[in-house]
């Protein structure tokens, strides 16, 4: 068995290993009117966006997940060890779906695979979303599953810029 198909077939077992026995977590809750405005147009997703917990786990800081939504309802980024490019559909009831993502095909270390394997399956599954008061993007699957949950891109550049200046001090 080559090695590409071995690590396809451990990656779904592990995945769920990983989700079970996660250490750090993020509070959990459903969409609700309270958490923010509804998706419900290709406007509010257009845009650079970074992971920062998937489900109830939060992502390891250096291979913090990338996202990005172009036109026409396109889709791809960096999911922590590899470039995924593909598409997305946004439903006039406001039902959010990925189509078939096309992979580079790098191995990086387990921790990192695991990661990119657990995004990649939750946005398979992502139903709808919602752009908090803060400006964060939360993506929802099943009820009862914690979202994925993104910042603007500019948004986590200017925290890194004023860490980047404190350090200076």
């Amino acid at each position: 068995m080559n090695i590409r198909m071995m690590l396809a077939c451990l990656s779904f077992p592990l995945v769920g290993a990983l989700s079970a026995c996660s250490t750090t977590t993020v509070s959990s809750f459903h969409p609700s009117a309270s958490e923010g405005e509804p998706v419900e147009s290709p406007e509010q997703l257009e845009g650079g966006w970074v992971v920062y917990s998937i489900g109830e786990r939060e992502v390891e800081g250096r291979y913090s997940p990338r996202i990005a939504f172009g036109k026409p309802q396109r889709v791809g980024g960096m999911a922590g060890c590899n470039r995924f490019l593909g598409d997305y559909e946004l439903g006039a009831d406001g039902r959010l779906s990925f189509g078939d993502m096309k992979l580079t095909r790098r191995i990086c270390a387990d921790p990192i695979m695991l990661q990119e394997s657990l995004l990649l399956n939750r946005l398979r599954g992502v139903m709808s979303g919602v752009v908090t008061a803060e400006g964060e993007l939360l993506l929802f699957g099943g009820q009862g599953t914690a979202p994925i949950r993104m910042r603007p891109e500019a948004m986590n550049e200017i925290g890194n810029a004023s860490k980047a200046g404190d350090s200076r001090g």
